[in-house]
């Protein structure tokens, strides 16, 4: 294992700069490859089940597309989430702009507020690998919109990127101008790689919570809207987010954030899952259309009336 990791070294460290790839290096490698495989075939027959089920009760369902493509907006989300991201990783791998200068006196357990001590905990690797786990079940929800027809793939593919980029740029910015250190520095036991790579003072907020929410929100906002009739809202709805909230638990029991880290992220997750897909609505749309005015002339028994709306 060690070898391995060794090997993978340098995949590790751009995987903890991108966030996304954090979750993937873990669930690649850390987990033993027979109980990998094994959890891989569960997760892909729950999948297809879920979706076979949701493809049967689709064709029941009454499907609206209130969702739009823009080649300005996108072109502006994309660019922005984008340069967001981007920017992050390259002060964070290449400007480091971040110190990550380690002293063990400075890390008092008194000194943290009663509320963030309650939940407190060591470094468990084995929740820390089923947190991951979570994070990446809940950020595949969106998977299920496979039921749709497929000439809507895209317009749902191109806003749920926009959220990931969005989403995975607040949180790193945020982790890189916020210093604090994880829970588990104030425990015997701490992962030593995580102070030799400096992941160990970001804490603040949650990037698998903040990506997990993100995922829930947007699986939620969409479903709700192209199917506003279906007797499944309060369900994917209740599902997805109850896997986003898990993967915060988690998050907290293996030792690597604070209450108030998870729940930050939970809410940046959710304001990138929701404002998203709400900003490809014709709502939206409409707020920035010229509005022409219109004149309108009538005789009634009271005399003659105009009225002119701008």
């Amino acid at each position: 294992m060690y070898a391995r990791w060794q090997k993978n070294s340098n995949f590790k460290e751009w995987g903890r700069a991108c966030g996304v790839g954090e979750i993937l290096y873990i669930l690649c490698y850390n987990f033993d490859m027979k109980a990998f495989k094994k959890i891989k075939t569960l997760c892909v027959s729950v999948a297809l089940l879920v979706l076979t089920s949701f493809n049967v009760c689709a064709k029941e369902l009454e499907f609206v597309q209130p969702f739009k493509l823009n080649a300005v907006n996108d072109g502006l989300q994309l660019g922005l989430g984008a340069t967001l991201s981007g920017s992050a990783l390259i002060c964070d791998k290449f400007v480091h702009i971040k110190n990550n200068e380690y002293n063990p006196d400075d890390w008092d357990i008194k000194d943290i507020p009663g509320l963030e001590q309650m939940f407190m905990a060591p470094y468990s690797k084995p929740l820390h690998i089923v947190g991951t786990g979570t994070a990446g079940l809940a950020m595949l929800t969106p998977a299920l919109f496979a039921i749709m027809p497929s000439s809507e793939w895209l317009t749902i593919g191109t806003m749920y990127l926009e959220t990931l980029l969005f989403a995975n740029g607040i949180k790193e910015w945020t982790k890189l101008l916020v210093y604090r250190a994880r829970p588990y520095m104030y425990f015997d036991g701490y992962p030593q790689d995580k102070v030799e790579d400096g992941d160990w003072n970001c804490s603040f907020p949650s990037g698998h919570t903040t990506l997990a929410f993100a995922g829930a929100a947007f699986t939620t906002m969409v479903f709700c809207q192209c199917y506003p009739n279906s007797k499944w809202n309060y369900a994917v709805a209740g599902v997805s987010f109850g896997v986003a909230a898990l993967t915060g638990a988690l998050r907290m029991a293996s030792g690597n954030h604070f209450f108030t880290d998870v729940l930050v992220g939970a809410i940046i997750g959710t304001a990138c899952g929701f404002a998203v897909p709400y900003m490809h609505t014709q709502t939206f749309y409409g707020k920035f259309q010229k509005k022409s005015g219109s004149a309108r002339a009538a005789i009634t028994p009271a005399g003659f009336n105009f009225t002119y709306n701008f």
